[in-house]
């Protein structure tokens, strides 16, 4: 039973997919109803329907970066993207960037496509860099106060 919910969740996911994209919260809001009917309607008669499309979020969102486009350059990329680009396109270790406005992972040969995609795609990268380096930097901070009072 459990794996027949299962396969009609992942059926509904990639069926979601079609239409909506890699976007985990448009899938989520898709799918939560029709692969879990009981438990949706549980959920929302308990208050905990955010609870339940959180989770499902958090889920897909990990789904769709593990069964992402494969290699930074697949057989489709090397079509859409220009000889010139190609250089640099290898350098990416990711074959699909998030695009903040289109709340989705794109792929490469799309973003060059797109350069205003593009574009919100490399400065929000760059501002999860730089919130990282700051959380790093109060961790050094942290672990410099801690072994001073072990000494």
């Amino acid at each position: 039973m459990q794996n027949d919910k299962l396969d009609l969740f992942y059926q509904e996911v990639h069926l979601a997919m079609l239409e909506v994209g890699n976007s985990a919260p448009r899938i989520a809001d898709r799918v939560i109803a029709a692969a879990f009917p009981d438990t949706s309607e549980a959920a929302e008669r308990e208050g905990a329907d955010k609870m339940l499309r959180d989770g499902v979020v958090s889920f897909l969102s990990n789904y769709l970066k593990r069964h992402s486009n494969g290699p930074a350059l697949t057989q489709q990329d090397f079509a859409d993207i220009s000889d010139e680009f190609e250089s640099i396109v290898r350098k990416l270790s990711k074959p699909s960037h998030y695009v903040p406005s289109l709340e989705q992972h794109m792929p490469v040969g799309y973003l060059v496509a797109n350069p205003e995609h593009l574009d919100e795609a490399r400065k929000y990268k760059r501002a999860k860099g730089l919130e990282t380096l700051a959380e790093a930097d109060v961790l050094d901070e942290l672990y410099d106060a801690v072994t001073r009072r072990l000494l």
